[in-house]
């Protein structure tokens, strides 16, 4: 079907994430993650002229708004919990519903309580397809990344008591979540998502589910230049994106540098996250038991000198760490497909991810980068020491980018939308 042969649309997409043109009007600062959903946005409005766009979004405000922007309509609904859905929620989501009139509904992720409160106002029955980002069901058990209960009992902070956000509370935490994700999963027709283990799990929830494979796109910058070069980049470096949570693995990554330093000495680890090593009062009482439980492991194993954890980044420092690394890590217990592990064979940086979830769909050992089994952190440290004993990775660096950027081309995902839509309009 061409261009001008589509017959108007509206779509009403619903979100976590808040779009830069919003932030910008309402004077708060765009989210550093999530910017591949508005680069999405961007692409299919540009090859879909036929689309109107609405976005339902989260609001830790207390009252319903509406606002019209550049072309876009959205609406902030009142959100006091992420994990369980509210009355209020529900209300006015059937208003903004009713606002709207969407000839579909779009919910990017399942596991949140605004995916939720969206189907329970559907009172219309209009078609509604769903975006797998994170499964909870399927995150849940690894949520606590392999630590011991020890390791758990003994970490615990100020603000864990605070906001409940014990490490002994890691999977059930999850439990909410999955309520969230299995009431969506099966109260729609059509899902979209991008691997076998994503594929594998929804499936098993809602065998009646039509299943669309459609790619994401990342955030502009990382289709730009500068890309990665040996030459450019420091030598003996490893970046690791995510350090909030047990289960993005960062434990693992401190526990293979000691091995590392045996041949390496000069190694640094930089991690993005919070201040961990800081000694500044204020940012200690902002500390998790996940914090602390670094913080201690990095002075046991006597590593003060050798990592650096650089808080919050934005889009154009992300991507400088992925340019300055001389090897990036994903060492996640479990992900279905980490877009910080995309944006660095985006870049051509070379990778290194933990076997798990949906990641054999995104790289293939040896060729796009390598794999190590997530336990065995000895394995890690030991393909760090391999690579860090190369200078040539022209043919690692050019696959990496072939097939990322085969994977995430913005035109081809636009489309690849676009027939979705029109899919589940057809049947």
């Amino acid at each position: 079907m061409g261009e001008t042969d589509r017959k108007p649309m509206k779509v009403l997409w619903v979100s976590l994430v808040k779009f830069p043109p919003l932030c910008e009007h309402l004077g708060e600062s765009a989210p550093a993650h999530c910017g591949w959903l508005y680069s999405s946005a961007k692409a299919m409005l540009r090859l879909m002229p036929e689309v109107q766009l609405g976005v339902i979004v989260y609001s830790y405000g207390k009252k319903y708004e509406k606002y019209d922007i550049e072309g876009v309509t959205y609406y902030l609904v009142p959100t006091s919990s992420m994990d369980k859905t509210s009355m209020k929620q529900i209300a006015c989501c059937k208003k903004a519903i009713a606002d709207f009139n969407p000839d579909l509904i779009h919910i990017h992720g399942t596991e949140h309580s605004l995916a939720k409160a969206v189907c329970m106002a559907n009172e219309r029955n209009i078609r509604v397809v769903a975006n797998i980002q994170g499964l909870a069901g399927g995150i849940m058990k690894f949520a606590d990344g392999g630590l011991s209960l020890w390791e758990k009992w003994t970490n615990v902070t100020l603000l864990d008591f605070y906001r409940g956000s014990f490490l002994l509370n890691a999977k059930r935490s999850f439990k909410h979540r999955a309520k969230c994700e299995n009431y969506v999963i099966t109260h729609i027709t059509d899902i979209v998502g991008r691997t076998q283990w994503d594929h594998d799990h929804v499936m098993t929830i809602n065998p009646q589910l039509h299943y669309h494979f459609m790619n994401e796109t990342l955030r502009d910058s990382f289709y730009e230049e500068p890309l990665w070069n040996y030459s450019r980049c420091k030598k003996h470096t490893i970046f690791v994106s995510n350090s909030g949570s047990a289960l993005k693995g960062a434990h693992q990554v401190i526990k293979a540098l000691p091995i590392i330093l045996r041949s390496f000495p000069d190694t640094i680890v930089s991690f993005c996250g919070s201040s961990v090593m800081s000694n500044n009062p204020k940012e200690i009482l902002h500390f998790q038991g996940y914090h602390l439980y670094l913080r201690r492991l990095v002075k046991r194993l006597r590593l003060q000198g050798h990592v650096r954890f650089l808080g919050s980044l934005s889009e154009a420092q992300m991507k400088q760490q992925f340019l300055d690394a001389n090897v990036y890590v994903m060492p996640s217990a479990i992900e279905n497909s980490p877009n910080s592990l995309c944006e660095a064979q985006m870049l051509g940086t070379p990778v290194i991810a933990s076997y798990c979830g949906g990641t054999p769909t995104l790289l293939i050992d040896g060729q796009t980068g390598y794999f190590y089994r997530y336990e065995e952190y000895e394995m890690l440290a030991q393909t760090v020491i391999r690579l860090f004993g190369q200078d040539d990775f022209a043919r690692l660096s050019s696959a990496e980018m072939e097939v990322a950027y085969n994977r995430h081309n913005r035109e081809k995902n636009a489309n690849r939308l676009a027939e979705v839509y029109h899919d589940i309009m057809r049947h």
